[in-house]
């Protein structure tokens, strides 16, 4: 293993190549070498410090666009100031429903600037007074200065970014991960995990805002110092086969995506988009991020055989933000390992057993061992570790683990005890290997995006025709699939059902680029509330899941 670099340290070794990143957009391709990249991130900041920003300073970054996103983010660290990424507005057709919405978290973590781009400066402006830290809003364009040595590196055990969630409107979490953490997490799965060398290519469409496309893919490949070829995450949605034409243009042979992304490949690439596609370079494809199911693989595995795939390539992968990104992989150059175990004694017994074709099963991939100088438990609910095949929430420690939440240290207390990062992941451990089979905690996962109820339900709530305080937002589980999303509401009587229910989507897809599965309004007094006050999301999951809660739209 490398010595832990900071991230300017691994900026300068990967500068010193001929590698850099390639940006695809739009149908053209522009290359940008780690070394001209290094030089636009000593520009911006230089122009941080000319803005006033100073050494531990919160710097918020709003940007789509790849290449200003990385320059900035390096920069930042390069000046010594503390990278916070947020999402920037999926759509700008509710654009002040989306200001309220990250207004908590620039107020909470005490950000001082934002930057973002020359659109979106004005109405970034227009919530300063409601945070009183931040002082001002920036365009990327005007961070400018010269290409000279920076005076002086962050040091390793300094805060590297935060990375908050999608939306976080009553306490918003911001994860704090130090420069000896991410490399920590990059080296480990660079040298155990993906086996990254100089000759690789790098492929990925996911967003840098997320923590697989910015540590898993972006950071993976600077840190190993080979080429990573960057798609817009448009770009895939709107035409998967992007993504595969890029890895046969590019010879990629890296490149992770969520189960979503390959069942997504599966049902749009058409045969006529088959036509010159070659995937033999793939050696290492990547699955995490949200349930993966054995079904995509094999389908995915053999629509795609023809054309050069093959199902040893897969590297089904756990991980989460808190511990930057990876916790466990499988050995390279083997296909998925797979276990059909019954559903009834894993939902009722908490326990694993190969299904014996009665009943229900579960199918559930393996997700391999944990990283080198890290460690893994799975525990019971009195804190006690539990035996193989024995369902838990599982637990982690090592360097890769957290600092903690930014400015939340009540809540670090309660993630991180005793050296142990209690993930509220549910699995289980055979002969060693992970499987993944749920949550404690009740975080909706999309399209490998994580999603907090209370964020829908505070946009939904404040709809025309909604009663307010009377809406739940959660994810109805299917074992090995994404998250079905659900709003539960309780209407006013002012707006007609048919509409209310299109505004509803419209509001979440809006601010969040979400798809909602299902609306169900229901009658006034269906939506409990506990004691507090509190919506009582679990009582109300668990009667639509019974069939007691009539779903006005449900897409199969």
């Amino acid at each position: 293993m490398p010595s832990p670099r900071t991230m300017p340290e691994a900026l300068n070794d990967a500068a010193r190549t001929r590698a850099g990143f390639v940006f695809v957009s739009g149908g053209t391709e522009r290359f940008v070498s780690y070394s001209d990249l290094r030089c636009r991130a000593i520009q911006v900041a230089a122009g941080l410090r000319d803005a006033g920003l100073r050494r531990g300073d919160l710097l918020a970054i709003v940007l789509a666009d790849a290449e200003e996103f990385l320059a900035t983010l390096f920069g930042a660290s390069l000046a010594g100031v503390i990278p916070a990424s947020l999402y920037p507005p999926a759509t700008t057709s509710d654009l002040p429903r989306y200001l309220e919405l990250t207004t908590s978290i620039l107020r909470s973590s005490g950000a001082k600037t934002i930057i973002t781009t020359e659109a979106l400066v004005p109405a970034f402006d227009r919530v300063r007074a409601q945070c009183p830290e931040l002082t001002q809003v920036l365009a990327h364009a005007t961070l400018q200065g010269p290409c000279d040595e920076p005076e002086e590196m962050p040091k390793i055990e300094d805060i590297a970014f935060v990375q908050f969630t999608s939306g976080s409107t009553s306490s918003p979490k911001g994860v704090a991960l130090t420069h000896a953490n991410v490399s920590a997490n990059v080296d480990a799965f660079n040298n155990h995990g993906v086996g990254t060398t100089p000759d690789d290519v790098a492929v990925s469409w996911l967003p840098l805002n997320h923590d697989m496309g910015l540590v898993g893919m972006a950071f993976g490949a600077l840190y190993g110092r080979c080429p990573c070829v960057l798609l817009t995450p448009h770009a895939f949605v709107k035409r998967p086969s992007e993504w595969l034409t890029a890895i046969t243009r590019h010879r990629g042979t890296i490149s992770f995506g969520p189960n979503f992304a390959y069942d997504l490949c599966v049902r749009r690439v058409k045969d006529r988009d088959m036509a010159g596609l070659d995937l033999s370079s793939w050696r290492v494809a990547g699955c995490g991020a949200e349930p993966i199911h054995p079904p995509t693989l094999a389908a995915f595995a053999q629509k795609f055989a023809p054309v050069g795939f093959r199902k040893t390539s897969y590297l089904p992968s756990y991980g989460l933000a808190e511990h930057v990104l990876a916790a466990a992989f499988p050995a390279r150059g083997r296909a998925p390992r797979t276990e059909e175990v019954s559903a009834d004694a894993l939902t009722e017994r908490r326990i694993a057993i190969p299904h014996k074709g009665e009943g229900l099963s579960v199918g559930l991939v393996s997700c391999g061992k944990p990283l080198p100088e890290h460690q893994m438990r799975i525990v019971g609910e009195n804190g006690r570790p539990l035996p193989e095949r024995h369902v838990g929430e599982i637990l982690l420690a090592g360097p890769s683990v957290m600092l903690g939440y930014y400015k939340r240290d009540a809540l670090t207390a309660q993630t991180i005890r005793d050296g142990w990062l209690h993930t509220g992941d549910l699995g289980y451990l055979s002969e060693g290997e992970l499987f993944v089979c749920g949550r404690a905690k009740d975080v909706i996962i999309v399209h490998g995006r994580k999603y907090h109820p209370q964020d829908l339900e505070w946009a939904v709530d404040g709809l025309a025709g909604v009663r307010r305080g009377r809406v739940v937002a959660f994810g109805a589980t299917n074992h090995g699939r994404p998250d079905r999303v659900v709003i539960v509401a309780e209407p006013n009587g002012t707006v007609a059902t048919d509409l209310l229910t299109d505004s509803i989507r419209r509001r979440i897809g809006d601010l969040f680029g979400l798809y909602v599965d299902a609306v169900a309004l229901v009658p006034s007094g269906t939506v409990s509330r506990t004691t507090s006050g509190k919506v009582q999301r679990a009582a109300t999951k668990a009667r639509y899941e019974r069939g007691e809660l009539v779903a006005e739209a449900v897409r199969s």
